[in-house]
């Protein structure tokens, strides 16, 4: 296990700081840009990664952070994987469900995560071996998928913003209980760890490695999974950036049925 560990603290208040910048935006009049794939980026996802590459750059590990791009770090084989605004859209559109997201990669499998909710004042944390802990205002506690065996019982995330005719199909030959809409990946796969959802999933090959990187640590080390939309391992793809499988996140014990409706729904699978 990696002795970054150590340092999770000093990462979990670098994220807050982040957080905090963002937050001064939030409120005000400021520029958003449109990014080559058509996504917005902000002053405030400049400001909050600035504050995040600044804390970083003196360790070993390389960066790789959404708008910067690669900086090179004194390893070759750990890196951190900054998403300085995740939920970009819904920070544009005020529904708080946002996220400051700051992981750990080495050797291709994501060993830390940081996860920061400043709307919300919530943060989620996780440490390989370690469990995964929910920081919520003054409490601290350990949590846990809520590892349902049935999708009839399942509560479904769905995507405010990108939640495609072909994620609907699968939604409605999944049967689940409930779909509620949320934004932000790393929030979505938080509440999954924490046990009040059960199941996410992106069949998109545009997500960034920024995306899946510190939640799938809080996920899997709350007793739940992550995997492609072919149920296998997730790779992360270090010079196109981008989890071009898909993601699935889940909290329950339904892996092999999840899969069989998605590749009974979408082409290509």
């Amino acid at each position: 296990m990696s002795n970054y560990i150590d340092f999770i603290g000093e990462i979990i208040d670098l994220t807050r700081r982040a957080g905090a910048k963002a937050l001064k935006y939030y409120e005000r009049d400021y520029s958003i840009e449109e990014k080559q794939d058509d996504s917005p980026v902000t002053e405030a996802d400049f400001a909050s990664e600035e504050i995040l590459i600044g804390g970083l750059k003196n360790s070993d590990p390389g960066i790789i952070a959404e708008e910067a791009g690669l900086i090179e770090g004194n390893s070759e084989d750990k890196y951190w994987i900054v998403d300085p605004l995740d939920g970009t859209q819904d920070f544009i559109d005020k529904t708080g469900e946002f996220s400051i997201m700051v992981g750990l990669l080495e050797r291709g499998e994501p060993t830390m995560g940081v996860v920061f909710a400043p709307a919300q004042e919530k943060l989620w944390y996780a440490a390989k071996g370690e469990g995964a802990y929910l920081v919520d205002g003054g409490t601290e506690r350990k949590i846990q998928v809520s590892s349902k065996e049935g999708l009839e019982s399942y509560v479904l995330i769905a995507s405010r913003n990108h939640f495609s005719a072909q994620d609907e199909a699968v939604a409605g030959q999944l049967n689940v209980e409930d779909i509620v809409r949320m934004g932000s990946l790393g929030i979505k796969f938080s509440t999954i760890a924490e046990g009040n959802a059960d199941l996410v999933y992106y069949t998109t090959d545009k997500l960034g490695i920024w995306d899946c990187c510190a939640p799938q640590v809080i996920l899997e080390e709350a007793g739940g999974e992550a995997f492609d939309l072919q149920g296998r391992e997730l790779t992360y793809d270090l010079e196109g950036r981008k989890m071009k499988g898909g993601i699935v996140g889940l909290g329950g014990n339904a892996r092999s049925e999840v899969v069989k409706v998605i590749k009974d729904n979408i082409s290509g699978v």
